[in-house]
């Protein structure tokens, strides 16, 4: 079984989908020359208002939703909307999970983040393959864990569930992931847009220009979209002070006509809207997950001509034709939800997502040893990621030390130490030929937020009990989600102050006793690895020249041990590359407030910020080592054919000059010369992702459309290209030493100038 194939399994036992009537279906004989466009709106012309009406929002009432939500989570099943059984319209089936489906079984993966720094799309296409498959399977419909919020900031509580702080690698690896979730289900892309806080978002206003919104939040969405998502879920954020589900000008003008977005769109879950008129105006098509604005005030704001059928024919069409485009492919194996083959696709993302920041003396890989210490909490617990909506079931989930433990059975002895008392943790230290140390952040310290006066935020909205179970709902709803400290709040907080989750992080630095720790074990046995866990940046100059050694782990998904061990071992060469700067201070990302209510956004963050402000930092955008090293030559630049339609040309030689064969992720950067306005000093617009045997050498093309060079003109209010030189960048990382450089001249030709190291 191959998961990119769309073909139906005979023996499927997956929930059944209800094609349409055969009247209507692209099969029949009478309508077999239609398209699914001509099919859909054949149906709509045949739906009464009563149905069209029941198409906008979930299936569920209001308050056996909220019952249902508060006992399981996003866990129970996929949520419904816009079922029409006597129509044979089976709705929109929506489950979440961006490190796996939710539902019990399914294979997780690790988190986006960590999926990111592989810097490698095909593979991001094939667990998008997977992903729907499983859906599928689980009877879902539509996947909602398509994270496309750049990280502007790393204490973003949900920086895990972000592709980085770039906008063109968010956009590459987000549209693999769309593409291999259509080959079975429908792609909701989230969220649209500008949510990259998370104790504040759903009272945050976001101040951003034209510039910035553009250039920097907004290309990665159009790339998806174009990859063909089928729907995209609305933000939290307010943009310029509108509410996003309330944002004309971003759903309507930008995504529908502008975008050419034939998809729908749905709104952030619960009160992801605020106002009827105003998100239907807008243009959300469907209310998220169950019966409350659009359920109370749409069929009245018709009636008085302020909501028009059309715009009620417009919503349940885009709806109709996303669900005829998937009820072709068939049914789903549920005993191919998490099998083999599809975890050891989880195994290889956490194989190419771990990132050797450091390796003094090559002392990786452990060869020669006849035991190993592993040291720190977080070696023995099941450490996937945050315990919000994207959390996962799987059959079960390999740790460092249980994939040590497997992969070196009893060659090596292994002996553990869960670091909580520090002396005991060095005995094992100085008995130890090598020392694993596995130390970071889990669940407690960042992800996802719920506020506790969510309830009283929104009470006005709230509908009315309709019987006695509905006001119990009511009544412990309030208790729960009625304010700070309110009777019934789960045990479980996380932390944060004034909500429940961990939320947005307090530090970006290692709890104090990881620190500790550190230092300790390092002096006393100096062949030791730190491996660092996470969803997002960890500063380590307080610590980083103590050990010989440095992994970023990540949360890695079930098979995360297995692919350390490997790593550890020397059988497979780390190759991932930071999807974001590591500064040496926080002080030299923007400002983080996290219960901030307002903020601006502009065009620095990241390795932009650092290099605009010439500062240094501890590890450059796109770093990570390798066991072998790489050499490149032989750059060669070719401007495109025709100025404002073609593509540049980037062709270079990457040779292994190293012992063992490896991967490489070479990386194309853009540097403008002389513009009128201010612009970052380089950024990422290509690369490229290559396995290569020790003492050979493959050739590397990089297309880069000429349009990726274009900033946002407010004059004419349209993107357009500069007439400016610019400097191709060839390297294995924003700030490789050894990188290639030529300049592009693309108003004439290029510049009679040889390679030369940046």
């Amino acid at each position: 079984m191959t998961v990119e194939s769309t073909e139906a399994h005979e023996d499927g036992n997956a929930a059944a989908v209800s094609l349409p009537p055969p009247e209507m279906t692209a099969q029949s004989s009478s309508t077999q020359n239609l398209s699914d466009e001509q099919i859909a709106s054949a149906i709509v012309s045949r739906l009464s208002r009563d149905d069209k009406l029941a198409m906008r929002d979930g299936d569920q009432a209001f308050w056996p939703g909220v019952r249902d939500m508060m006992k399981s989570g996003s866990q129970s099943g996929p949520w419904a909307a816009g079922a029409l059984p006597e129509h044979h319209l089976p709705g929109v089936h929506y489950t979440e999970g961006s490190r796996g489906i939710v539902l019990k079984g399914a294979t997780t993966f690790p988190t986006v983040i960590a999926r990111a720094a592989t810097f490698d799309p095909e593979l991001e296409e094939r667990i998008g393959a997977i992903i729907g498959y499983e859906m599928r399977a689980f009877g879902g419909t539509l996947f909602g864990g398509v994270p496309l919020n750049l990280m502007r900031h790393p204490a973003w509580g949900r920086a895990q569930e972000s592709y980085g702080e770039d906008s063109f690698l968010i956009g590459a690896m987000g549209s693999a992931l769309v593409r291999g979730v259509q080959q079975h289900g429908m792609a909701c892309i989230k969220n649209f847009a500008l949510a990259s806080m998370e104790n504040s978002k759903l009272s945050l206003n976001v101040t951003v220009g034209q510039r910035a919104l553009y250039e920097m939040y907004l290309p990665h969405f159009r790339k998806a979209v174009e990859a063909g998502a089928a729907a995209v879920m609305t933000s939290y954020s307010s943009i310029n002070g509108e509410l996003c589900g309330h944002n004309r000008e971003l759903l309507t003008q930008l995504l529908k006509t502008d975008w050419g977005f034939k998809g729908f769109v749905l709104s952030d879950f619960l009160f992801g809207i605020r106002n009827a008129k105003e998100a239907a105006l807008a243009g959300v098509d469907l209310e998220m997950p169950f019966q409350l604005h659009f359920h109370q005030h749409l069929s009245e704001l018709i009636d008085d001509g302020e909501i028009t059928e059309a715009a009620l024919d417009d919503a349940c069409y885009r709806l109709i034709l996303q669900q005829l485009k998937i009820l072709k492919k068939g049914s789903y194996e549920k005993k191919q939800v998490g099998c083999a083959e599809f975890r050891s696709v989880a195994q290889e993302a956490a194989e190419k997502s771990t990132v050797l920041l450091k390796n003094e003396g090559g002392f990786l890989p452990l060869k020669d040893i006849q035991s190993i210490g592993v040291i720190g909490r977080l070696a023995s617990v099941a450490n996937t990621g945050d315990k919000g909506t994207s959390d996962t079931q799987p059959t079960h989930i390999t740790t460092p030390l249980a994939g040590l433990r497997s992969y070196y059975k009893h060659k090596i002895d292994i002996w553990q130490d869960r670091g909580q008392n520090i002396n005991r943790a060095l005995q094992i230290a100085k008995r130890a030929d090598a020392v694993v140390l596995v130390v970071g952040n889990d669940h407690s310290r960042e992800g996802e937020w719920v506020s506790a006066d969510l309830a009283a935020r929104f009470h006005e909205a709230l509908p009315q009990p309709r019987n006695r179970e509905e006001a119990k709902i009511a009544s412990q709803f309030l208790r729960a989600f009625g304010g700070a400290g309110s009777a019934g709040k789960p045990q479980e907080s996380g932390g944060a102050e004034d909500g429940y989750g961990s939320g947005d992080r307090q530090s970006l630095r290692l709890p104090p006793h990881d620190v500790e720790l550190i230092k300790q074990v390092c002096a006393a046995n100096s062949n030791c690895v730190v491996v660092v866990m996470g969803g997002g940046t960890i500063l380590m100059n307080e610590w980083q020249d103590k050990p010989a050694a440095i992994l970023l782990h990540w949360y890695p998904g079930m098979e995360g041990g297995t692919a350390l061990a490997r790593i550890l071992s020397g059988e497979v060469s780390p190759s991932g590359k930071l999807p974001f700067v590591i500064p040496r201070r926080e002080s030299d990302l923007p400002d983080f407030d996290r219960n901030a209510r307002k903020v601006i956004y502009d065009l620095w963050h990241g390795y932009r910020k650092l290099d605009k402000d010439d500062v240094t930092p501890a590890y450059p955008f796109g770093f990570g080592l390798s066991y072998s090293q790489f050499h490149y030559s032989e750059l060669v630049v070719t401007p495109p054919d025709e100025l404002m339609t073609g593509s540049i040309e980037v062709q270079f030689s990457i040779a292994n000059i190293g012992q063992v064969e490896a991967e490489e992720v070479s990386q194309v950067y853009i540097a403008p010369k002389g513009s009128a306005v201010e612009r970052a000093k380089q950024e990422l617009k290509g690369f490229q992702r290559l396995c290569i045997p020790a003492g050979e050498s493959r050739q590397v093309a990089v297309s880069i459309p000429i349009e990726e060079l274009a900033i946002f003109d407010s004059e004419r209010n349209q993107m357009v290209v500069e007439r400016i030189l610019y400097d191709v960048v060839v390297g294995s990382s924003s700030q490789d030493p050894n990188s290639l450089r030529l300049e592009l001249n693309l108003f004439g030709e290029l510049n009679e100038t040889t390679e030369e190291p940046a």
